[in-house]
């Protein structure tokens, strides 16, 4: 990773471009993937803390449309690894939507989730996986085809639903609140950050840039985020 080409803030705002804020942190992943169990933890605890911060970021905003507001992680094929969390807004609300997300990742890297955060966030994984093995059947093959080849290029196993399904009885509960809420900070903490808006009001702004850094910091003292 070269962080010294990775911006703290970038905007677009193209005249037709999308209205969305964006809080990522970018890594380098892994040298060696480690043994099949290693793997399959690794993805279990990404899946369990996607799980129970898209759960936070949704009661935060109830009745928002299916995927206004998210977190995920990639395990990209170029070496990197990334955790966004994004608020897709409408209208002009992009620094109320970026003071939310700043604050939300405050809040997790001090105070991280509650245990009833973390107990729900794996009963809804758990659940989630006995889905998808019992719906294994009719898996498409161009499907399995793509997951074979991007297991291949990441020198990975392609690990079966049932066998995720399987070692997610067995581990998941094993992970407190305070094993995850350190995986989150050690995660968060080992990239770097950057902050993105996108929002075609912003042509009005005299200077973007300095507007995101101000909803930024006025966020991050009122969260007491360090």
């Amino acid at each position: 990773m070269r962080y010294d080409r990775i911006a703290l803030i970038s905007f677009s705002a193209l005249p037709q471009g999308r209205r969305t804020a964006l809080i990522t942190v970018a890594m380098p992943t892994l040298s060696s993937p480690g043994s099949k169990r290693s793997q399959m933890d690794a993805e279990l605890m990404d899946r369990l803390a996607i799980r129970a911060v898209n759960n936070r970021l949704a009661r935060a905003q109830p009745g928002s449309p299916s995927g206004k507001v998210g977190m995920f992680i990639e395990n990209g094929e170029q070496g990197h690894r990334l955790i966004m969390l994004w608020d897709n807004f409408t209208g002009d609300a992009w620094q109320p939507a970026l003071v939310d997300l700043k604050r939300t990742t405050c809040r997790l890297g001090t105070a991280g989730l509650s245990a009833d955060e973390w107990d729900r966030a794996r009963r809804d994984l758990i659940q989630e996986l006995e889905q998808i093995t019992g719906d294994m059947g009719h898996a498409k093959n161009v499907e399995l085809a793509k997951d074979l080849s991007h297991a291949i290029a990441a020198d990975r196993e392609l690990i079966a639903p049932s066998a995720l399904l399987r070692r997610a009885r067995i581990w998941l509960p094993t992970i407190d609140a305070s094993t995850g809420n350190a995986w989150w900070r050690q995660q968060w903490q080992s990239g770097h950050e950057h902050v993105r808006v996108e929002a075609p009001e912003l042509a009005r702004v005299v200077d973007p840039r300095q507007a995101i850094r101000t909803a930024l910091d006025a966020a991050s003292s009122r969260a007491s985020c360090h």
